[in-house]
């Protein structure tokens, strides 16, 4: 189940959205924003897993909007919903995740699911595949509980810091930006850690990075 927000200064298109998702099932939290900045404070403050936004709103477009997620949290899953279809070569290069015309419908938007869920699976087989011999156990600071990371989550560990992007990181390792992505959740998840900077923060804490 994913925590969701929506950012769309039309209300009605607002309305429509939260329904379709929370009529779905996949979504377990999905909170609204007319006003960018307010959604912006909340991500701060609350881990979020997929943003559905609108490209053209007064103040901040959607493309200008997904720059700041992905500084604070670049394993958003970020879905593009717009009456406009000029703009989908642009979304994809933002990392995208999806690109929705509105209105939306079910059918269309399930696909969006089946994109998660190609992704969690794809992430999940690779780890399946790891050996134990694989896995790295870094020495933990006294008294701090161990964090065992994988050989590809480590590399990844490594990169994020050194402050590729997704998509540059998917480039050296020969993997899909999404598969990054979901690396980099994981690698919070592990590291309890609501976004990348804190994910370094805590494996330097930890003696995982030097």
């Amino acid at each position: 189940m994913l925590r969701a927000i929506i950012v769309d200064d039309e209300e009605l298109s607002l309305k429509r959205m939260r329904k379709l998702l929370v009529d779905s099932g996949e979504v377990e939290d999905c909170h609204t924003f007319m006003n960018p900045l307010e959604a912006y404070e909340f991500v701060k403050a609350n881990p979020i897993d997929i943003v559905f936004l609108d490209i053209n709103m007064p103040g901040i477009n959607g493309m200008r909007f997904s720059n700041l997620l992905f500084d604070l949290d670049a394993s958003i899953y970020v879905v593009f919903v717009t009456g406009y279809d000029h703009y989908a070569v642009q979304a994809f290069e933002k990392d995208a995740l999806d690109y929705l015309m509105k209105p939306v419908t079910v059918e269309r938007l399930s696909k969006t699911w089946d994109k998660i869920r190609k992704i969690q699976k794809n992430t999940s087989d690779a780890h399946s595949t790891l050996t134990l011999e694989s896995l790295t156990i870094p020495k933990s600071a006294k008294g701090a509980p161990h964090v065992i990371l994988t050989d590809q989550e480590t590399k990844i560990l490594r990169l994020v810091t050194d402050g590729l992007t997704n998509k540059e990181i998917g480039a050296q390792m020969n993997i899909a930006a999404e598969t990054v992505k979901s690396h980099v959740k994981n690698l919070c998840r592990k590291l309890n850690a609501n976004n990348r900077i804190q994910a370094i923060q805590r494996a330097k804490e930890l003696k995982i990075l030097h």
